[in-house]
């Protein structure tokens, strides 16, 4: 089996030495030639917090180059892990992903929000696309280091629209990437319920991301001023709103778990907190942006999820 990850961020660094520790065939698509270079002289790194030394997958077993050398491959099974931000996976991309594609391949999507299982299956309608949530903790720390600050999951699955498109059987490609990734040190599992997750993730994020990009505090922040819980309680019950409108299930208790994540992840950064402190263009379009989107589908408005994309949209020029 051969797993290609396309970004060198730190979930396709976790994602591709952990593919490689399993026994995959790896290639590493990076945005730079210098990541590249790196990886090919130093390879991967990994640091786990509960270890007193990192382990490392050597330039033998990742090949790594920039996207501009992203191709067909040969006959074997081909997973293609897709672990770019969402403002990356643009009209470039997409097209290599058209040109260098093939039917018998499978694309895993890691972005946060929504929109983007919709626009790959538009660009690629023969090639099976698989969402994927998962609560990997992961950060990089340079070129070829990464840590894995904290254990998680990863579900992963076709939506109910790719599976009605999908018929042939894709257990045998699945368990052989879970067990690649579980050898690597990564729990992973199919879910036929991906839009559960993957809803629920949206929520979660459109609550957490844009207050700790706007205060400019950690996750754990969020909860020490009752103003905070009652703007984020204020955002919830809107999304709540917008999803029953969309015949979207959202149980109560999502409250309780947003909470227990600020708790669980107290001294995190948002990745939209990242951005916006340095300068960056966030993922508010498809985090805040989608709420609204989903909003509109179902006739209806979310004010406060638009207030949030424009302020957030507004940070920087």
């Amino acid at each position: 089996m051969r797993v290609e990850v396309i970004g060198g961020g730190a979930l396709g660094l976790l994602f591709a030495a952990a593919a490689a520790k399993g026994g995959a065939e790896v290639v590493l698509y990076t945005r730079t030639a210098e990541q590249a270079e790196r990886i090919m002289d130093s390879g991967i790194q990994v640091s786990e917090p509960a270890e007193k030394n990192p382990w490392s997958m050597s330039s033998h077993a990742i090949r790594a180059c920039t996207t501009d050398f992203f191709s067909e491959s040969g006959d074997q099974l081909r997973w293609i892990v897709l672990a770019v931000k969402q403002k990356h996976l643009d009209a470039s991309l997409i097209a290599k992903l058209q040109a260098n594609v093939r039917a018998e391949d499978r694309l895993f999507c890691l972005q946060n929000g929504v929109g983007h299982i919709e626009r790959l299956m538009e660009a690629l309608p023969e090639v099976p696309v698989y969402a994927a949530v998962t609560t990997e903790g992961a950060r990089r720390l340079d070129a070829a280091v990464v840590l894995h600050a904290g254990k998680g999951s990863t579900l992963f699955g076709k939506t109910a629209t790719a599976r009605q498109l999908y018929l042939a059987k894709q257990e045998q490609a699945e368990k052989m990437l879970i067990k690649a990734l579980g050898l690597g040190g990564l729990s992973l599992a199919a879910s036929n319920e991906i839009e559960i997750a993957m809803y629920r993730k949206l929520l979660i994020n459109a609550v957490i991301n844009p207050l700790t990009a706007l205060w400019k505090i950690e996750n754990g922040a969020l909860l020490e001023k009752e103003e905070r819980i009652t703007t984020m309680r204020a955002v919830f019950d809107e999304i709540v709103t917008v999803y029953s409108a969309a015949g979207i299930e959202a149980p109560l208790v999502w409250w309780e778990e947003l909470l227990d994540v600020c708790r669980a992840t107290a001294r995190n950064r948002s990745s939209m907190l990242e951005d916006v402190s340095r300068g960056d263009r966030t993922e508010a379009a498809w985090i805040s942006g989608g709420v609204v989107e989903l909003a509109r589908r179902a006739g209806k408005q979310a004010p406060i999820n638009q207030t949030l994309l424009n302020l957030i949209e507004g940070l920087n020029g």
